[in-house]
């Protein structure tokens, strides 16, 4: 099995976002690094193989990571440290190391996408001040400088925050703020995660509830071109269409209506950067037959009418 060491992360035309290319392997892969202010790293995996590698590399403790699978399967050994940890898709792990640790990764020949999210253990404590009993397993295992490494599955609040950093809507600043603030409500899902008694008692969803919201979310991405109406879509998951918006709305901060078309024009957003279509072409894929209507809601959400992204993506 072939062993390799990746290199630096380089940055990119965006402040304070990083790449690793792993176009070296057989297949592709990259990193995707966001640094934020609070001290908060998000990383973004995705890598499609041919065949399996290992990926060695070194963490400069204290830190605590957040691992979230969402394609695939990897497992991952440390030194040294001892056991290692294997997650498959659904699943999320938190892993702690208070002494620099050598992390080979154990990635197969398949698809998998994964999302991370790294910070220093004293940054740890300063968020759970006043509540470390909470979260004392986690706590107590760097004080004690002693390597910790748990695996859940990941919850349905996860996931749609999980979906929301994938699909982010936004560009530039807008971007980094929309990311981190994702980042903390991740983590903030973790952690409670680890001592449910931090929920606050009448403030939450049933799980059905919240598996029911996500369903929708994806019958909605899946037809674009032809969405169900707001009836329709509610009777597709089993809900009412009062508790349709009413929980699609605690899950995801915005009415069907709104995740619809967010999500159609960050994907005409994305197409238009792509180069390979025109303005009207990019309208008609994402569901908009009037043109003009198209250009408003795109420069209303991105500040630039949707031909300035096609004419700073064409080379010149």
């Amino acid at each position: 099995m072939k062993i390799i060491q990746p290199g630096a992360p380089q940055p990119t035309s965006e402040p304070n976002r990083f790449k690793v290319d792993l176009s070296s392997l057989s297949g592709r892969g990259e990193w995707d690094i966001d640094v934020f202010s609070s001290g908060l790293n998000l990383v973004v995996v995705h890598t499609k193989l041919n065949h399996p590698i290992q990926i060695q590399k070194t963490v400069v403790a204290p830190i605590v990571g957040l691992g979230f699978c969402l394609a695939g399967e990897f497992g991952a050994s440390f030194m040294p440290s001892k056991p290692g940890l294997k997650i498959r898709t659904g699943q999320s792990g938190l892993f702690t190391f208070p002494q620099d640790v050598e992390i080979t990764e154990h990635l197969p020949a398949d698809h998998m996408l994964r999302i991370y999210l790294m910070l220093e253990g004293d940054l740890l404590s300063s968020f759970t001040q006043g509540d470390e009993d909470y979260f004392s397993p986690v706590i107590k295992s760097l004080k004690k400088k002693r390597s910790s490494r748990v695996v859940h599955d990941t919850t349905a609040l996860m996931r749609a925050v999980l979906y929301q950093i994938l699909h982010c809507p936004y560009c530039g600043k807008a971007r980094h703020l929309y990311l981190e603030s994702k980042a903390m409500e991740l983590l903030s899902h973790k952690l409670a995660q680890l001592h449910p008694s931090f929920n606050c008692p009448g403030n939450e969803l049933t799980r059905s509830d919240y598996d029911r919201i996500i369903h929708a979310a994806e019958v909605l991405v899946d037809n674009l071109d032809n969405p169900p109406n707001t009836k329709e879509l509610a009777r597709s998951v089993g809900l009412s269409g009062s508790k349709l918006n009413r929980c699609f709305r605690s899950v995801y901060g915005a009415s069907p209506f709104e995740y619809l078309r967010n999500h159609r024009l960050q994907t005409a957003m994305q197409l238009l950067q792509s180069g390979e279509i025109n303005v009207t072409e990019a309208a008609l894929s994402v569901g908009y037959a009037n043109l003009s209507y198209f250009s408003k809601a795109f420069k209303t959400m991105f500040g630039a009418p949707p031909g300035e992204f096609l004419h700073n993506s064409t080379p010149k």
